[in-house]
């Protein structure tokens, strides 16, 4: 029997990259999957690229009443989602063909509950920028230092997300992992293997956000995680040196 895999993807004004995720999907060399796309309340031409694809049975397309964001899309997906795995790919990113068959596979040969992987930044355009390349195994521990996860490589058990959703925040995407650390030992990647590939902005842009993403990630440690200001303290400094150290090399 091959499991399920269920496929979640927030949309939202995503016209110029959606037919290229959805794309990606339908050339998975494994088949046993469903895509749940929810529309988060676009404004321009996403919804009818979608629904040409809604003729495939496997594609289910949600949309919400009123923009809610990444974190209640993404939750409004784990809702309806019915594979015996979960993965997410944003409506900007896209996978190799082999992806899905090749996690799942290593997943099942290292009974994992939880796994990630190395990916490609791109420019807008799907050129590769650079590779990035994670640590193998990442505990609780080692994320509180760094978010080296990308949601577009994470596969999980649905058994270890279950009762767990995101919360409604900045950065809900690192929240739910840490939360998900605390309920296996750790995450495993395939080494040296590349699936994925995430499309970024220009370099101002990312410089811009740098300030608020350590503001959110702060956050994080000193609510969801409940962290003393000690050790807050301790895993911003590891947090600031991995951040420096991810867009330089």
């Amino acid at each position: 029997m091959t499991p399920l895999i269920s496929i979640i993807t927030p949309v939202y004004n995503a016209e110029s990259y959606i037919k290229q995720s959805i794309d990606s999907v339908l050339l998975q060399t494994y088949p046993n999957w469903e895509l749940i796309l929810i529309d988060d309340c676009s404004t321009d031409n996403s919804i009818n690229i979608i629904y040409p694809y809604l003729s495939d049975p496997r594609i289910k397309l949600f949309q919400n009443n009123v923009n809610q964001g990444p974190a209640l899309s993404r939750n409004r997906g784990l809702d309806n989602a019915k594979g015996d795995y979960i993965t997410f790919l944003d409506a900007d990113d896209f996978w190799l063909s082999e992806r899905l068959e090749s996690q799942l596979r290593f997943m099942q040969e290292h009974h994992l509950l939880m796994s990630h992987g190395n990916y490609y930044f791109c420019d807008l355009n799907g050129e590769i920028i650079k590779p990035i390349k994670v640590d193998r195994k990442i505990d609780y521990s080692c994320l509180l230092k760094g978010n080296q996860f990308k949601t577009m490589t994470m596969m999980l058990s649905r058994r270890l997300i279950s009762t767990y959703r995101f919360e409604n925040i900045k950065h809900e995407d690192y929240a739910f992992f840490l939360e998900c650390l605390k309920r296996t030992n750790y995450s495993l990647a395939q080494e040296n293997i590349i699936h994925s590939y995430c499309r970024i902005g220009n370099q101002k842009s990312i410089s811009s956000n740098k300030l608020k993403s350590a503001v959110w990630t702060f956050n994080i440690y000193r609510k969801p995680q409940n962290l003393s200001l000690l050790r807050t303290m301790y895993c911003f400094i590891h947090y600031a040196f991995h951040g420096l150290i991810k867009y330089k090399r």
